[in-house]
């Protein structure tokens, strides 16, 4: 879709006047989103919330935080963390990325010591595993 957009051009602005000039965000909100936006009951958004969307969906994805920055034009890559604070408190994402990205190492199998019988002492195993390997 943006590729039909674009056509043959090679140089300006990707959205533009007819004139050539860059849309302004203002005038793009003044002449069409802010009605959208009061229609849907939304207040207090502006143009820049798209931005701030697709910036938290890269930090969503895999993709390589040099990308993202390259792509959002931040100069300053604390951006990334501003946007994408949100995704800090979505909990089912945490989880998700701490899955994937697992601890780096193995954690080791307690092995039941040879010299307790448990059937004898009456108590389980785990009360009897070293504090090593708690």
């Amino acid at each position: 879709m943006l590729s039909d957009y674009i056509g043959d051009r090679k140089e300006g602005f990707l959205l533009q006047t007819r004139r050539g000039n860059m849309l302004s965000p203002e005038s793009f909100f003044r002449n069409g989103l802010a009605a959208i936006f009061k229609r849907m009951g939304r207040t207090r958004v502006r143009f820049n919330a798209f931005r701030r969307f697709r910036e938290s969906v890269l930090l969503r994805s895999e993709c390589r935080q040099i990308l993202m920055d390259y792509w959002m034009g931040h100069e300053n890559p604390d951006m990334s963390a501003r946007y994408g604070r949100q995704l800090i408190e979505d909990v089912k994402y945490r989880k998700e990325w701490a899955q994937k990205v697992g601890l780096g190492f193995d954690l080791p199998q307690a092995e039941p010591p040879s010299d307790v019988n448990c059937a004898t002492c009456a108590t389980n195993f785990v009360d009897h595993a070293p504090a090593a390997n708690a």
